[in-house]
């Protein structure tokens, strides 16, 4: 079925062969046919068709044996590569959307907070400034289209922004390196490939970038994060897990409460609090 589904013009030209060939054999009937199926299925009486269908039936012997022989020789081992590079690909696939998503969600938030962001306008988030400053709010989850949890987040724009981007392009590079991967779904290679030359990801900052003390607005951002967007919807219909996520707003007593239970968490694991200070030193 796969291959009918991949080759419905060659399938519907094998069908009309096979057709042709049983048509002008001379293989009788086992049964007295009726009127209907004698006229469909009885070879041409007269000199003239009967030459015109032997030739017919030359062109049409040669191409279901090509065909065939194209199903044994090219097309089955071409599948079993596929379905092992996919087997390899699918799980980096699943992390490559994660990426993306949290990506784009963290753009978007702050996108509505600075009141830049437009559905119908992609060039009003040209306009979105890039900063460094920390943003608090919550994290929406979903798994499959389905509500995975809600917790507290916090991320930097332009830091964790920089962070996220050599994380899809890195998994971008990965997937290329993959055995087989020419093997695997021409969309996924097209989608893929247009990830990794994404507009968006090529002029996305970093946080050493002079420029952005001065709010320097990034012409094509908008366009850049919609095509991001469009081809991460495109992504979902080749990801076996979709997790994805949103960015909502967090209120001032939830706050409150995550700092209280940060606080409680670090006095009762003080490991932690060290981890995390040696951290924030070597990435200074």
């Amino acid at each position: 079925m796969s291959f009918i589904k991949r080759h419905k013009k060659l399938s519907l030209l094998f069908v009309i062969s096979v057709f042709f060939m049983i048509k002008n054999s001379s293989i009788p009937y086992f049964f007295n046919p009726p009127a209907l199926v004698a006229f469909i299925f009885d070879a041409p009486k007269s000199e003239f068709f009967s030459s015109i269908a032997q030739m017919v039936n030359l062109f049409a012997s040669a191409y279901v044996t090509s065909l065939l022989f194209y199903y044994m020789v090219d097309y089955l081992p071409a599948i079993k590569q596929e379905n092992k590079a996919k087997e390899i690909v699918s799980p980096k696939l699943v992390d490559l959307y994660l990426y993306m998503s949290e990506f784009l969600a963290m753009i978007e938030y702050s996108a509505r907070k600075q009141g830049v962001y437009s559905l119908n306008e992609t060039d009003v988030m040209d306009k979105l400034t890039i900063k460094s400053t920390e943003v608090l709010c919550k994290k929406k989850s979903y798994k499959n289209g389905s509500e995975n949890g809600t917790a507290a987040y916090s991320y930097s724009l332009l830091k964790n922004g920089d962070q996220f981007r050599s994380l899809i392009l890195n998994t971008c590079n990965e997937i290329f390196s993959t055995p087989s991967f020419s093997f695997c779904d021409k969309q996924v290679i097209d989608l893929i490939s247009e990830i990794h030359l994404s507009e968006l990801l090529r002029m996305w900052p970093k946080p050493d970038d002079c420029l952005i003390q001065f709010n320097v607005e990034f012409h094509g951002l908008g366009k850049g994060y919609q095509h991001l967007k469009t081809v991460s919807e495109r992504l979902s219909d080749f990801v076996d897990t979709c997790i994805s996520c949103e960015m909502i707003d967090i209120s001032p007593e939830e706050i409150e409460s995550w700092q209280r239970d940060q606080v409680e968490l670090l006095g009762q694991y003080p490991e932690i609090a060290e981890m995390l200070v040696t951290f924030l030193k070597n990435n200074k």
